[in-house]
């Protein structure tokens, strides 16, 4: 198959700022391959609508670099899919500027898979805390193929002068047991919270809540002076899990439980127990697992304690992402450090490192598991790193243990739309297994001057496995 993009057919909007086209509007604008400097975001090349279509054999070619790494002892193995997937992007819209302040905008946390199939993603300007900060989420359609923002943080919290301003959505964005999306954000460096001036405004790390029946996001919860790098959600309980950070000191985190229902926490940890904040794990029972001191440990919700399990990893590494728990008791995950994938089995503890995540070990921050159970999905390299090995999507096969690289997704990217992706802090599955949703840091092929190599315009990608390949 030679390489193509594949322009959709349907007339529909990519962003909010484009009706809906009638029958005497202007056919589709089709973006040129050129960069627009005078509009941030600039026109995504080759797109209609702000939508690009790929599929292209480019997404099965190893990179050289990456078949050279093969042949090193202990290196990751892999098998190379046959038929290449379909990949639609688009670029996070609406943005009031380029933000060019070093890191620009930028994607830090997981994304949310709703009951009815939207996706939702967040993005932040990495910009000033005391002020001028930005935060927003997104919403994606895959009945219309359409990225939306329905939610700008600073303005539902009614953020004013003197008071802090989120610039980062670094936790997971999720989906309540009302239906409603809940999310948080934080500040450029969240254990400095201690520093912030807090107000009446603005107290602390705020839980938004957006209503996507009537389009509004307000607050429905705070947890004075401090903020969370991560978030997980046990949905049948409705309690939202927390690692606070920075109320004290910036070496301080506590696992928090704040309760949706009553919008009032429930439980906290003392301010030492959490070691790595970057992760918890959540068993099908309700127990939360997290890094603590000299390993993983426990949160049992009945008895509201929390205990060490036993399970160590190796030096310097400590859970970085985890799967939901599977019908047969365990856990996907990667850790820190080093880049190990592994798994653990909630009933007996036992801890079983599976090898590298990709190549030699890299920097993996969400892990998915397949709705099937049959796979789990990861895309490695989140800070930057996607970049040198072309952007892999790995499937690992949990019946055999067999890796599998859907795509390198990369030079097809770059070719087709002038996009450089250069990671992901944020991926889910659709509920029929067949789609894979990221949420991709990176930079335009022709870089503006300021911005790191792996940031400053952020995409959400929406890539379709064939079904041979799953």
């Amino acid at each position: 198959m030679t390489q193509k993009f594949l322009l959709p057919l349907v007339a529909f909007a990519a962003f909010s700022l484009i009706p809906f086209l009638r029958a005497d509007e202007p056919a589709p604008v089709v973006a040129p391959r050129v960069v627009v400097d005078e509009a941030w975001p600039p026109l995504l090349e080759n797109s209609v609508n702000g939508i690009a279509t790929i599929e292209t054999d480019e997404f099965l070619v190893v990179p050289e670099n990456v078949k050279a790494a093969m042949q090193k002892p202990g290196v990751m193995q892999f098998v190379m899919a046959k038929k290449t997937p379909r990949v639609e992007l688009a670029y996070h819209r609406d943005l009031p500027n380029r933000a060019l302040n070093g890191t620009g905008w930028s994607a830090w946390g997981d994304i949310a898979v709703a009951s009815d199939g939207k996706v939702y993603s967040g993005i932040g300007d990495h910009g000033n805390n005391n002020g001028g900060g930005h935060a927003y989420v997104y919403c994606w359609d895959p009945a219309t193929k359409t990225l939306k923002q329905i939610a700008n943080a600073n303005l539902a919290a009614g953020a004013g002068k003197g008071d802090v301003t989120w610039s980062k959505v670094h936790a997971r964005i999720v989906e309540g047991k009302d239906g409603k999306i809940y999310f948080t954000c934080t500040l450029n460096n969240g254990a400095l919270a201690f520093q912030s001036k807090w107000t009446e405004r603005v107290p602390g790390g705020q839980i938004f809540q957006y209503d996507p029946a009537t389009g509004k996001t307000i607050v429905v919860g705070a947890i004075p002076g401090e903020v969370t790098p991560t978030t997980i959600l046990d949905r049948e309980r409705n309690i939202l899990y927390l690692n606070m950070e920075g109320k004290t000191a910036a070496s301080d985190v506590a696992l928090t439980a704040f309760d949706l229902t009553t919008n009032k926490i429930v439980y906290q940890s003392p301010r030492d127990a959490v070691t790595g904040s970057r992760n918890l794990a959540l068993a099908r029972n309700g127990a939360v697992y997290f890094s603590g001191k000299d390993g993983i440990w426990k949160y049992d919700p009945d008895t509201k304690t929390i205990a060490p399990t036993g399970m160590v990893f190796p030096p310097n590494n400590g859970m970085r992402s985890s799967t939901d728990e599977s019908k047969a008791g365990f856990i996907y995950g990667t850790a820190s450090g080093v880049g190990l994938f592994f798994r653990f089995a909630t009933a007996t503890n036992k801890l079983e490192i599976l090898g590298p995540d990709f190549l030699g070990g890299d920097y993996t921050t969400v892990t998915v598991l397949s709705p099937d159970e049959k796979f789990v999905y990861y895309l490695p390299g989140a800070h930057g790193g996607a970049l040198e090995t072309g952007v892999p999507i790995v499937q690992y096969n949990i019946e055999t243990g067999q890796r599998k690289v859907l795509a390198f997704l990369g030079a097809g990217i770059d070719k087709a739309t002038g996009y450089a992706a250069g990671g992901t802090y944020g991926v889910k599955i659709s509920a029929d297994g067949s789609t894979l949703y990221a949420n991709f840091n990176g930079q335009p092929h022709t870089q503006i001057k300021g911005h790191a190599k792996a940031f400053g315009l952020t995409t959400f990608a929406a890539i379709h496995i064939p079904a041979s390949e799953r």
